[in-house]
Order: C-alpha cells, then structure tokens, then sequence
C-alpha cells in the first residue's frame, strides 16, 4: 500500500499564498481614510494594528500545525517513510527517510497535539540494543481516511 500527499501538499502552499495577498493587500488599504467616520471609532492605524495582529496569531497557528509532505509504502520487507516539512522558502527543509523491516517494528503512537489540530506519529523500533524512538512524522496533511489506511497498514 501507498500514501502519497502531494495534493495535500498544493492546498498548504495556496492557503499561504491566498493569506499573503489577502494581507499585502489589506494591510495598506487599511491606512486609508475610507475607514474613518462617526460610525467606525478607530483611527486607520488601529485598524492596521488589529490586521496585523490577526495576521502574525493566523501564522503561528498556521506554521504551529507543522504540515508535512509524506510519503508511505509498505510494499516488500520495510515500512518506508519519507518526508519532509512545508516551511517558506527561505527555510530550506530536510528530506528525510525512516526504513524500518516489518519484523522489527516494536509500536506506534499517533498523539495529537496543538489543541487536538496536530497529529504526530511516533515509530519505534526494536534493535538489538534496545527500543529506537524516531523523531515524530506530523500528519496535519494527510486527511483521515489516509490515517486510517496508515493505522491498518502497520498492524
């Protein structure tokens, strides 16, 4: 079985371009006299103020989310995940990639975090030396029948 979330992906990336123009573009009108008259209390840098608030708590919610593109396939003798984090581009993510043979698979925890929106699977694996926890694979992309079919897939 194969899970591959490329679509999941593209919707991440438009969701931050359409915040972003819906920003640039919001944030200078707002300085505009347009908004000022009897009835709107605030002056044009309080409604400035309020959208760049609103915009700075929407990124760290958004980017708290830790979306992932992934990769999954448990075809022959090895679970094989491969992933990677969405981040902007001046952050350059790392690849990564997690082998573990099907025999060797001790457990797996998905945990959710970030007030039940973050979900983060947790591998581990049984070595000669003892159980190997992998850093957590976050799944805010995946949609839940994909997590389901991952969930069965390594049972």
């Amino acid at each position: 079985m194969e899970i591959e979330n490329s679509k999941g992906l593209y919707k991440v990336l438009r969701v931050e371009l359409i915040g972003i123009i819906v920003f640039g573009g919001s944030f200078p009108i707002s300085f505009l006299d347009v908004y000022t008259n009897k009835y709107l209390p605030l002056k044009d840098f309080h409604y400035a103020l309020i959208i760049l608030v609103t915009f700075i708590i929407a990124g760290i919610i958004w980017f708290g989310l830790k979306h992932s593109y992934i990769s999954f396939n448990d075809e022959g003798s090895q679970y094989i995940f491969k992933y990677f984090r969405i981040t902007p581009k001046f952050i350059k993510p790392k690849p990564k990639m997690v082998k573990i043979p099907k025999e060797s698979l001790y457990k797996y925890t998905i945990e959710s975090s970030f007030f039940g929106l973050r979900k983060a699977l947790f591998l581990f694996q049984k070595t000669p030396k003892g159980v190997v926890k992998y850093p957590p694979i976050f799944l805010t992309t995946l949609k839940n029948e994909e997590i389901q079919r991952l969930e069965n897939a390594l049972k």
